[in-house]
């Protein structure tokens, strides 16, 4: 009995020392996290210019050579930015490079780079250079390419972060100063928002958000900027756009708005502001031009305009496609009733009555507002 109670002790002993040289293998080979440098950047080339457009989708591509692992491991890699007088040992930036850091190469967004132009210094509407280099990584063994290239930045006069969502809000407007009912811009390309309202007299200002506490936005002029207020005098009708990617804003009055029939070249029923980007108008006559071997049944919307130097002007919303061969029907895609900014041609980007609506009457709803896309209703009756 006791022959084997010490057999069993120096099993124990023996197995617990070779699980203690196998951890201390296991040790010393983890512990092995030497790597080289990345010897070449490759791109971009030293002194590359890039004129930023931060609201579109472009990228910057980064690429440079491998480093090696000593035991032939994963090596991961970030590429760091810094202003031309710092050495890197506390970069303004810090980025993973492609495949969440295991890729010899990055595609930045011209949006990021334009954040890390801010950081830099780099004031907007004005160039600048950025260093940037790659630190190579293995566990906590960080690595410094041996050399770093330089690029230049042009900044947009715009924004630096583009708002996902705008509103306006305040006593001004048709949501009143409660932030919740803030009204929605709605968003367009390149970082611009629109809306159609109604203001009064009163203050009233743009929002990145409708709770909490947002950023906000004022107009100053032609130019937007952060934060401030606006203030309105009169009760009006506007159009405003907002574009963060040059940071200017543009508020044009609404003075008057209609059906345009192609064939008359004019308005042949005025459509009333009824809030919240609506317009409607009921029991407008609809009669087709006889050319005499046919009848044109075409049409559009037209908006009578004053910009804020009292400068009259026209404005046409139609069809997104330019020619509709047949009437709208039942069966037709709820597409054909969109409403985009059209030009000012006479018989292109129109609409046609359903058929039969010859010789009766219209009621038309023009809906401008961010909840859905720009459309209109017609009922004949």
């Amino acid at each position: 009995m006791t022959h084997t109670f010490k057999f069993r002790v120096y099993n124990v002993l023996a197995a617990l020392l070779a699980i203690g040289a196998f951890a201390s293998c296991e040790k010393e080979k983890a512990i092995n996290s030497n790597i080289s440098t990345v010897k070449e950047l490759y791109y971009p080339e030293v002194g590359k210019y890039y004129k930023l457009q931060p609201a579109t989708s472009a990228v910057v591509n980064f690429e440079w050579s491998p480093a090696r692992a000593e035991d032939g491991s994963l090596v991961m890699y970030e590429v760091a930015f810094d202003t031309l007088d710092g050495d890197f040992t506390r970069p303004i930036y810090t980025v993973a490079s492609g495949g969440n850091g295991v890729q010899n190469s990055l595609a930045l967004s011209h949006k990021v780079l334009n954040a890390i132009a801010s950081k830099a210094g780099i004031q907007p509407s004005t160039s600048g250079s950025l260093k940037w280099t790659v630190i190579a990584m293995k566990g906590l063994n960080e690595r410094r390419a041996d050399s770093s290239r330089t690029i230049v930045i042009e900044r947009p006069s715009g924004f630096t972060e583009i708002p996902d969502n705008v509103f306006i809000t305040g006593a001004a407007t048709e949501g009143g100063t409660d932030l919740a009912n803030a009204l929605a811009m709605k968003p367009g390309t390149d970082g611009v928002f629109e809306i159609f309202t109604r203001l009064k007299d009163g203050a009233f200002t743009f929002t990145d958000r409708n709770s909490g506490t947002p950023v906000t936005y004022s107009m100053q002029g032609s130019r937007l900027q952060e934060g401030g207020e606006n203030q309105q005098t009169g009760d009006k009708i506007y159009r405003i756009r907002l574009d963060f990617a040059n940071a200017a804003a543009e508020m044009i009055e609404i003075t008057d708005a209609g059906v345009f029939a192609s064939a008359y070249n004019s308005v042949i029923g005025n459509l009333a502001y009824a809030g919240n980007g609506t317009w409607a108008a009921q029991n407008v006559p609809i009669v087709y031009f006889d050319f005499g071997s046919w009848k044109d049944d075409r049409f559009k919307f037209q908006f009578t305009t004053m910009d804020a130097g009292g400068t009259p002007g026209t404005l046409y919303y139609g069809s997104e496609n330019q020619s509709n061969s047949t009437p709208p029907d039942a069966n037709t895609p709820a597409a054909y009733y969109n409403v985009v900014p059209v030009d000012n041609s006479q018989w292109d980007f129109t609409y046609k009555y359903p058929a039969g609506a010859d010789g009766k009457t219209g009621d038309f709803t023009l809906q401008l507002n961010a909840s859905e896309d720009y459309s209109y209703q017609l009922t004949v009756h």
